[in-house]
C-alpha cells in the first residue's frame, strides 16, 4: 500500500512532517481526496510551493486543486534517472556531471537555456 508523506521546511531549513497518508491506489481521485483532507486540516490554506516526484496522477491533482501553488519536481528523482536517460551518451559520467552543474549552478533561466 503506497504511503505518502507531506514534508515541509521550516525557517532553519529543517524538514518537518506536515502529514501522511496510506493510499489504496495512486490515481487522481485518491490524490484529490488526500489533498482535500490535508487542506481541511490546514484551514484550507494552500502551500506556496510543492515538490513531488514525476507522478502524472499527483501532477493532475495538484493542477486541479492548487492552481496558485508552484509545482516542481524533486531534484533527487531527476538525478536518479540520469544514468538511464544518458545511457546512449558516449561518456555518461562526464555528461551526468555537466548536467548536474548546469542545473545546480544556473543563476537564471536564460543561462540554463543557453
Amino acid at each position: 500500500m503506497p504511503f505518502d508523506l507531506f514534508v515541509g521546511g521550516n525557517q532553519h531549513r529543517q524538514s518537518i512532517l506536515l502529514g501522511c497518508a496510506l493510499m489504496s491506489s495512486e490515481n487522481i481521485t485518491s490524490y484529490k481526496m488526500v489533498l482535500s483532507t490535508w487542506f481541511g486540516a490546514l484551514n484550507n490554506v494552500h502551500p506556496l510551493a510543492i515538490i513531488t516526484d514525476q507522478c502524472d496522477s499527483i501532477k493532475a491533482a495538484i493542477n486541479a486543486m492548487m492552481s496558485n501553488t508552484v509545482h516542481s519536481y524533486c531534484i533527487w528523482h531527476i538525478f536518479a534517472k540520469l544514468p538511464t536517460k544518458l545511457s546512449g551518451v558516449l561518456d555518461g559520467k562526464i555528461a551526468k556531471a555537466e548536467f548536474k552543474a548546469l542545473v545546480l549552478d544556473s543563476i537564471n533561466v536564460a543561462k540554463f537555456e543557453r
